[in-house]
C-alpha cells in the first residue's frame, strides 16, 4: 500500500486533499480537507519520538542513546505522546517532572528522593 503524501514533494508544506472519489460508485466530494492520517494532527516532536520508542522496542535507555537526550527528557516525551493518544494513567505520576527538576538543578537529590518514595 502506498503511503499518503502529507508533505509537498517540492516545499515541504503542508497539503490539503481537494477531492475524493469512490472507486465503485464514482461519487465525487468536493472540499478542503486535511490531509491528515490517524496521527496527523500530533506535533512532529511527537511523531519522532513515537517512530524512536518503536525502534527501540520500548527501551528507555535505548531512546535516550538514539535521541541523545535526558532520561527526564524522554519521559515527559513518552508522557506527551500518551497525552496525545489519550491513554491515561491509572494514577498520577510526577515522577518525569521530579528528574527534570533534579536534573536542571531546581531540587536537590535528597528532595528528588523523598518525592519520588512518598506514598510508595
Amino acid at each position: 500500500m502506498k503511503k499518503k503524501m502529507t508533505d509537498c514533494p517540492v516545499c515541504g508544506s503542508d497539503l490539503k486533499v481537494s477531492e475524493y472519489k469512490c472507486t465503485s460508485c464514482k461519487t465525487v466530494i468536493r472540499g478542503d480537507f486535511e490531509c491528515e492520517g490517524e496521527f496527523g494532527g500530533f506535533d512532529k516532536e511527537i511523531i519522532e519520538f513515537i517512530k524512536v520508542f518503536i525502534y527501540a522496542e520500548g527501551s528507555i535507555k535505548q531512546v535516550e542513546k538514539l535521541m541523545n537526550c535526558s532520561y527526564p527528557k524522554v519521559k515527559n516525551l513518552l508522557k506527551k505522546a500518551k497525552a496525545a493518544l489519550n491513554v491515561e494513567d491509572s494514577e498520577d505520576d510526577d515522577s518525569a517532572e521530579i528528574l527534570e527538576k533534579l536534573s536542571k538543578g531546581e531540587i536537590s537529590t535528597d528532595e528528588a528522593l523523598n518525592k519520588l518514595t512518598k506514598g510508595r
